[in-house]
């Protein structure tokens, strides 16, 4: 599970001394059903590769991080199919979560683009899945699939009585011989009632249900009449959220709907992604966004920026004071706003500090919707920032 106030101190972190180890453990992998699996030989090399570049006195700083760990790693098979390590002075912090995570190792500030990525390709989702006479409605999120309401409607046909004896005059006329046909009829027409108005109580719970859960993305499960039957009957705005259908069978458990719907869900928010980029590119062209390094820091300096979006993958450094939330993407000596003497800093450790306290906005998008974002970075607009800010940092 991800802690959102652990992330935020994290982000907040003042000494460059700590160790961010991102891994993909999926242990339906078979690299990693092997006794000592791939995550853990990979995690070795890439921490030996990073303390072999640091000079002395970081490296002896880092060895004790380092140590913790690998520790950590050599204890067993870790739980989940993603973790997240965060090892430093005075600084513990695993994430374990149901989703691969990118293979990442970094030193310095602590990198929390791997968690923050996956909040956001994991973004929750509904499946509501309904059958004659059945309803249940499931939440799939960062931390797994829950059950949080549910409907059975139970027909009680006991006491429907229906008239004995002689026919009616019409039932003679039509032919229908002891009138058996017209109470069938009667008692057929009695339970469709009885289904319509059951799935008009789902409906209402769904809504109901939804609008609690904060959720913007439904999916509907279950035979293709019953979600027929279901679909007019929610309300527009419910209606409007509807991503997909996906069939899912009577004794699916909580892990086969995630399994059955989870392509969905991550195909429309791949489609958002494109979609979100192609909004950044073509707003740079009007002046309403930014893209590239310099003009998007330039704006982000200047609490210009709305929303900013970055390559979950970004790569390379800045010239930032953490002090000021100040950032250029060419070498700058000082800072401009307090004097402080600034140096390089990766943009995946500056960035998440820019955007909070600026007071904007960060998503991260993955392939292949970054390919599109020049740099690897853009920016939508609150308003039009000064045009030196815009131009440069």
């Amino acid at each position: 599970m991800v802690d959102a106030q652990v992330l935020a101190e994290l982000t907040e972190v003042e000494h460059p001394d700590i160790l961010s180890v991102s891994l993909d453990v999926d242990p339906t992998k078979p690299e990693h059903q092997t006794p000592n699996p791939a995550y853990r030989i990979w995690a070795h090399e890439a921490i030996r590769e990073i303390l072999a570049g640091l000079s002395d006195a970081a490296r002896a700083k880092a060895a004790r991080a380092a140590r913790e760990v690998l520790a950590h790693l050599e204890k067993g098979p870790v739980p989940g199919r993603g973790v997240m390590i965060f090892a430093g002075p005075g600084v513990w912090h695993v994430f374990v979560l149901p989703f691969p995570l990118p293979r990442r190792v970094q030193y310095g500030y602590p990198d929390v683009f791997p968690v923050l990525w996956a909040m956001s390709e994991y973004t929750a989702y509904a499946t509501v899945i309904v059958r004659k006479g059945y309803a249940r409605i499931v939440v799939t999120y960062l931390g797994g699939t829950v059950a949080v309401d549910e409907e059975t409607l139970e027909l009680d046909t006991s006491d429907w009585r229906f008239k004995a004896g002689r026919p009616d005059t019409y039932v003679r006329r039509v032919g229908i011989g002891v009138g058996r046909g017209a109470q069938a009829d009667a008692f057929d027409a009695r339970v469709d009632e009885q289904y319509r108005r059951f799935w008009r109580q789902v409906a209402q719970a769904t809504a109901h249900a939804l609008a609690g859960l904060h959720v913007e993305r439904v999916i509907l499960g279950g035979p293709e009449e019953a979600t027929a039957a279901l679909r007019p009957l929610l309300p527009a705005e419910v209606q409007r959220r509807i991503i997909g259908l996906v069939p899912i069978p009577v004794h699916a458990t909580l892990a086969d709907i995630r399994d059955r719907t989870l392509p969905l869900a991550l195909a429309e928010h791949h489609r958002r992604e494109s979609g979100l980029v192609a909004t950044v590119v073509a707003r740079t062209a009007d002046g309403r966004g930014t893209s590239g390094r310099a003009a998007t820091l330039g704006a982000l300096s200047q609490g210009a920026v709305e929303t900013l979006i970055a390559d979950r993958d970004l790569a390379g450094d800045i010239w930032a004071c953490r002090r000021c939330a100040y950032g250029s993407a060419t070498s700058v000596a000082v800072c401009p706003f307090c004097g402080r003497t600034i140096e390089p800093l990766p943009l995946r450790q500056a960035l998440p500090v820019m955007a909070l306290r600026h007071g904007a906005g960060l998503e991260l998008v993955g392939p292949p919707a970054a390919a599109g974002l020049p740099e690897g970075v853009g920016a939508l607009l609150r308003y039009t920032p000064a045009p030196a800010a815009r131009g440069q940092a």
